[in-house]
């Protein structure tokens, strides 16, 4: 347990643009970044450093949300001990007030949420979600209160185009587990951690990746802009 939170530290650390104790410094990798399912013309481009997202309809299978503009990475080894933060400053526009996900840790699984998803509410806050599943669709879903019970303390994410720098740290323990730490413009705001349940019912994760953009149970009109947009290996 030790280990662990000295693995967290240092990925913080790092995050925050500062050597850890033993002088390491995060080093940027490449996950093979592609568009999640397609999306509809005009869902997704890339405009110099940014990412530009719009609303597209979901082209994925599965659930009950409608929309669906997002990216996914290539896998990462559910048995791998490693600690990555995922960096980029966003701004969304739009007159709605609607929730949507903004970052996902996902094991591939369809119906329930992930282990980890990053909610930006209708009140302008953020709020994990999480889920344990029986790999039955929605009725085989088990809400995960260890990351669904976690506090916001941060700033109104305002919805007129300001950009807030969003630093996503997570220290994957090897074990199908992991701890995350949500930074936005320097400070953390939301924490938390998801423990595999021990309950042979749920299904184990196989694989995990990483998804970003936005995914909402309605569709609306937006523009939401990831500039700079980078992986670093603590």
């Amino acid at each position: 347990m030790r280990n662990m939170a000295f693995v967290l530290v240092a990925a913080i650390a790092a995050a925050m643009g500062t050597a850890t104790a033993d002088g390491a410094e995060g080093r940027k990798v490449s996950l093979g970044w592609q568009t999640s399912c397609g999306v509809d013309p005009g869902g997704i481009n890339r405009s110099g450093g940014a990412y530009v997202f719009h609303r597209s309809s979901n082209h994925c299978s599965g659930g009950i949300f409608k929309q669906r503009s997002e990216i996914n990475s290539g896998n990462i080894s559910v048995g791998s001990k490693v600690s990555y933060v995922f960096d980029t400053t966003v701004s969304m526009k739009t007159a709605q007030s609607d929730d949507f996900i903004l970052f996902q840790i996902h094991d591939g699984r369809i119906g329930c949420s992930p282990p980890m998803s990053l909610r930006w509410t209708g009140g302008d806050a953020l709020r994990f979600d999480s889920d344990y599943t029986r790999g039955k669709g929605m009725a085989g879903c088990v809400p995960n209160r260890g990351l669904r019970g976690a506090a916001y303390h941060g700033p109104r994410l305002r919805r007129d185009g300001t950009p807030y720098h969003l630093r996503v740290t997570l220290a994957f323990d090897g074990q199908g587990g992991f701890d995350v730490s949500v930074a936005i413009n320097g400070s953390g705001v939301l924490s938390g951690r998801y423990e595999p349940s021990s309950d042979p019912k749920f299904v184990t994760s196989k694989r995990f990746y990483m998804k970003h953009g936005v995914y909402s149970q309605k569709p609306f009109d937006y523009e939401m802009k990831s500039v700079g947009m980078q992986v670093l290996r603590i």
